[in-house]
């Protein structure tokens, strides 16, 4: 319950009068011209929340409008950040960059700092930032790069990753660890699986077909399978349902019924062996020249699994892309039943259609709620397909 209240607390208009706190250190105290938007919030159930804010008020002297982003988390940190108390939940906050568990952050963050990595003249955009967890930038100049910052424990990890799947041709390479946590990466060849599928009905050469996003992965290196292993969405439906649960708790009691039969049917569908797994393997991950997958980024969950989960990251990931922009992606589900019934030859259907369920009820949570029921809708309807499956 305490998240949950530090949830509400942090969405809501309240959370400015913590963002005041942790700028005066005094609860009295009212900054002229005090406003605030949230940029992103960061929600586990049951485990912790993390928020940032974008923050403008006037200095006193000389008064003038100033801007700055924060932090909060009910995360236990202790460097770096300040504790406060407000109607008894504690919470901490940090000045972006300053991120307590990213040290490599406000380095990624300095222009300067990137282009000397890189080697020349760079702006950045942040693609990507999930507080105490990581962050992704786009370091766009005559040498584009990609600057991942990460736990310093687990940067390590992704290097190796990326070293291994870079020897066999199928990533960008590694160009610097620059700082603990920090890894630059070259920019992938081609273009993503994402604007490959807005091209496409316009110009179907650009789509690849299943065969050849299969053929990616089989690709990967069989060393992966050594490497430690990483938890699919069917093995944490019941995490993935409790998020889904808290952005909409009036189907509460649907959705973990959902999670129930989705873990009921896995347990009764043949699935492949263990292989060699991108673990994250969705359209924004998969890169394609000529109308072929050639490579992946974002390498950080390769390791031992099941194909079955990888393929199904993706169906669920594109079926989805017709609610987000219709505009931009009007005949995807075409694409989706293409790439399912070519899929199905080659693993249980139940099995995939299951865990597709399973991907698509993990999108439910940090959806707004009429996306979120969209969403839902989706994995319902998987999960009668894999039951048909069954028989």
């Amino acid at each position: 319950m305490t998240i949950d209240r530090a949830f509400a607390l942090m969405t809501s208009p309240e959370a400015g009068t913590v963002l005041q706190l942790a700028l005066t250190g005094d609860p009295g105290v009212t900054l002229p011209g005090f406003r605030f938007e949230l940029d992103n919030v960061h929600h586990r159930p049951g485990a912790d929340v993390s928020a940032i804010y974008q923050v403008w008020y006037d200095l006193p002297s000389p008064q003038q409008p100033t801007e700055e982003w924060l932090g909060l988390t009910t995360v236990p940190v202790t460097d770096g950040v300040a504790t406060l108390v407000h109607n008894d939940l504690v919470v901490r906050a940090w000045r972006h960059p300053a991120d307590p568990r990213l040290p490599g952050l406000p380095s990624a963050c300095d222009a300067d700092t990137v282009g000397s990595w890189v080697g020349c003249p760079v702006e950045l955009e942040m693609l990507a930032y999930r507080p105490l967890r990581r962050a992704v930038l786009a370091a766009r100049g005559e040498r584009s790069a990609f600057v991942k910052v990460l736990r310093p424990d687990r940067a390590a990890g992704l290097a190796r990753r990326q070293r291994l799947l870079h020897g066999v041709g199928i990533t960008p390479p590694v160009l610097a660890e620059p700082e603990p946590g920090v890894v630059v990466s070259a920019a992938a060849d081609g273009i993503s699986l994402a604007h490959a599928l807005v091209a496409w009905p316009e110009d179907p050469g650009h789509l690849p077909s299943a065969a050849s996003l299969v053929a990616l992965l089989d690709a990967l290196p069989a060393a992966a399978v050594r490497l430690p292993r990483r938890e699919s969405w069917s093995d944490r439906i019941d995490f993935h349902a409790a998020g889904a649960a808290a952005v909409l708790p009036d189907q509460a009691g649907e959705i973990h019924a959902l999670a129930r039969e989705i873990t009921r049917l896995l347990a009764l569908a043949p699935s492949g062996p263990v292989v060699p797994t991108h673990g994250d393997y969705y359209e924004a991950n998969i890169f394609t020249m000529n109308g072929r997958a050639t490579s992946v980024i974002d390498v950080d969950s390769v390791g031992p699994g099941r194909r079955d989960d990888d393929l199904a990251c993706l169906l669920g990931h594109v079926a989805v892309l017709p609610n987000l922009s219709p505009e931009h992606y009007p005949r995807v589900a075409e694409v989706v039943e293409s790439w399912r019934a070519d899929f199905e030859r080659r693993l249980h259907p139940a099995s995939l259609r299951a865990r597709t369920a399973a991907v698509i009820l993990s999108l439910v949570s940090g959806a707004d709620v009429p996306t979120a029921l969209a969403r839902l809708d989706l994995a319902r309807a998987w999960l009668v397909r894999a039951r048909q499956a069954l028989g």
